[in-house]
């Protein structure tokens, strides 16, 4: 499927659907742990988001609060990635570039899970 897209624009959509699902676990987390915790993987994702929180700062709206901003990021970069990114190829392209990203670890995961059933012999 990645034959019919140009190595630029599938790079593009691999950073934007990382950015997207890192702000995603970030909202998660927001909501689950309390801001002053000390977890590993809360305080990677904090030096992750930071940087792009200070670059975007100024587009984000006054109104939203602050543990929602990452979701807010999430759902801007999801708009970016379904309707602008198929635009840059062309018109025809619209329907079946989206999530070219999440369709790669799918199908990766998908074709790792039958492997290791093929070579446990469980016959799938």
């Amino acid at each position: 499927m990645n034959i019919y897209f140009p190595i630029w624009l599938i790079l593009i959509d691999y950073l934007f659907g990382i950015i997207m699902w890192i702000m995603i676990t970030k909202f998660v987390f927001n909501i689950l742990l309390p801001d002053d915790n000390n977890f590993y993987i809360n305080r990677l994702l904090k030096k992750i988001t930071d940087p792009i929180f200070t670059f975007i700062i100024k587009s984000i709206p006054f109104f939203i609060i602050k543990p929602i901003i990452p979701l807010y990021l999430a759902w801007l970069i999801f708009m970016f990635r379904v309707y602008l990114l198929p635009l840059l190829n062309g018109y025809s392209s619209i329907g079946i570039f989206a999530f070219i990203f999440e369709k790669d670890i799918f199908s990766f995961l998908s074709s790792s899970f039958l492997y290791i059933a093929l070579y446990l012999n469980y016959g799938l």
